[in-house]
Formats: structure tokens, C-alpha cells, sequence
């Protein structure tokens, strides 16, 4: 699918209708399996646009400390009776997983939910390997033209202007991976999940680019990722900026127009006046 359908509308202007096409972003269930030494494993369903399912599951996965790198072998779909001209299940095949982690988020997961599946808070805190080390700077000119940049990778958002956006780009002002998705969190694994899928190794200079609010498993995907810089057109939450101050990562919120936030790490942010280091409680 396209990821957008078109449906008539009544479009009210002064309490006079007409009627008109309107493009609306598609929400559909994906079930998430996993296939090792021939036994299916059932992970999760989620909420998601139809677009990049495959980079979904693979981000999904390696995100929520599932599956390594290097351990998927093979994506493809397995047709629904119920739906069989719809792709609405993956199997994922691994040679390894952490089974351990299975069954520890609930069946359904909401495209926009985030940490609301977690069985326990704890459980949040999934292996993010070790602390981002680096410290490459970058410059406030750099933050402000982030959200431009994904911006001009949002092709469904163009059409319908009703999905999210989330963007990995480099120091430089290059794209790496972008993903598109009606969930928030859905857009930065299939973002995560093509670099994952096309082997490409984590950059000491990228951020991640998010357009919906910079919430507690946001900041945990960009550390599975080893992001160092993750910038948000919306507002941080607590728990985020507590995740971003422990795995020392540089967390920016409110880009728009010619301002940003810095809510932790600032030493990575070369400014005007020199101050870069975020207040800490």
C-alpha cells in the first residue's frame, strides 16, 4: 500500500458544504513474529501505516533489545486469512534472540502509545550496550536546519499532513535514514530498522530528528542506536530528560524557526556566547 487513501469529504466553509477528495494516512494492525530453528514466536501487533514494514520490525526488535544487529537472516510477509489481500504479518527469522523478552509487552501496542505496553518501568531501562562516548560538536546553525531537512523527506506528510516524521541525519546536513508513520515511535524504529536492515554502522555525528513530542522511549531508541543528539520539534518529557542525562545524550526540544531548547548535554552544542552546558537538578 501507498500508505494514504482517498475518501469523499464534506468540506464546510460559512456553513456551506461541498463536497471534495481529501487523502487520508492509512492505520492498520501489523502483527510482529519471530522465526527460530523452525518454532514462530509471536512478539507484538501494532498500530502502524503500511509503509516500511519491514525496516518496522527490524527497528521494532532491535530497539526493544529483542534482537542484535547482525541476527536477522530474513523479513517477509505471511498473509492473514482474515485480511489475505493485506500484508498485516511479518516473520522475522533470526539465528538468535533474547526470549526473555518475550511476552514482556502486551500483545496490542498502540501506534502512539510508547511505554504505556511495559509490564514494568523497569523493563524500560532495555540494554542500551554503554554510555554514547562521543564528543563531536555541533553547530546551533546545524540544530535549526534539522527540522527543514526531514521536512523535505516527509512524502506521505505532503500529501496527507497527518503522520509522523523522524529523521536520522548526519553534522553535515545529509540524510541517513528516514522513516514516516502514523505512531511517533513507529517512525524512529523503521528510521533505525533500515540502517539495521542495510548494515550501515552508527555515526559519532548524527541526530535523530523527531516531529511529535521527545518522550522516555524516544531517548531509549537513540541510545540502542548509539544517537548522541536527538532533537524535537515538541516538548521533552521528565523521564526523557532524566534517560538523556544518564546515557549522556544531548537532547534539544522545541526546534522551530531560529530557537531550540537544551535540556541535557549541551557541551555538544557550539553556540554564540559559548554557553553550552544545560542546567542540571
Amino acid at each position: 500500500m501507498s500508505g494514504f487513501i482517498e475518501r469523499k469529504i464534506l468540506r464546510v466553509n460559512n456553513g456551506i458544504s461541498v463536497e471534495e477528495a481529501d487523502m487520508l494516512t492509512v492505520e492498520e494492525p501489523l502483527e510482529i513474529r519471530i522465526m527460530h530453528s523452525e518454532i514462530e514466536y509471536s512478539v507484538s501487533v501494532i498500530m502502524r501505516t503500511p509503509v516500511d514494514d519491514f525496516a518496522l520490525a527490524a527497528g521494532f526488535l532491535f530497539t526493544e533489545g529483542i534482537v542484535k544487529e547482525n541476527s536477522i537472516k530474513e523479513i517477509k510477509y505471511s498473509n492473514s486469512a482474515k485480511l489475505p489481500e493485506r500484508n498485516n504479518i511479518v516473520n522475522v527469522e533470526v539465528s538468535d534472540f533474547e526470549r526473555n523478552l518475550l511476552g514482556r509487552r502486551n500483545f496490542y501496542v498502540n501506534s502512539s502509545c510508547g511505554v504505556c505496553g511495559k509490564t514494568n518501568i523497569d523493563d524500560i531501562f532495555v540494554k542500551s550496550g554503554e554510555l554514547i562516548r562521543s564528543k563531536k560538536v555541533l553547530n546551533y546553525r546545524g540544530v535549526l536546519e534539522m527540522p527543514e531537512i526531514m521536512k523535505s523527506s516527509q512524502k506521505i506528510f505532503n500529501i496527507t499532513g497527518g503522520i509522523h516524521a523522524a529523521a536520522i541525519i548526519d553534522f553535515s546536513g545529509n540524510v541517513i535514514s528516514v522513516g514516516e508513520d502514523i505512531g511517533r515511535h513507529n517512525a524512529v524504529d523503521k528510521a533505525i530498522g533500515k540502517m539495521v536492515m542495510n548494515g550501515k554502522k552508527r555515526n559519532p555525528e548524527a541526530v535523530l530528528q523527531v516531529s511529535g513530542r521527545a518522550g522516555f522511549e524516544i531517548l531509549q531508541k537513540a541510545a540502542m542506536f548509539g544517537i548522541p543528539v536527538v532533537s524535537s520539534v515538541s516538548a521533552p518529557s521528565s523521564l526523557a530528560v532524566e534517560l538523556a542525562d544518564e546515557l549522556n545524550i544531548t537532547l534539544l526540544a522545541f526546534a522551530r524557526g531560529n530557537r531550540f531548547n537544551i535540556y541535557s548535554h549541551g557541551e555538544r552544542i557550539e553556540l554564540k556566547n559559548g554557553h553550552s552546558q544545560a542546567t542540571r537538578n
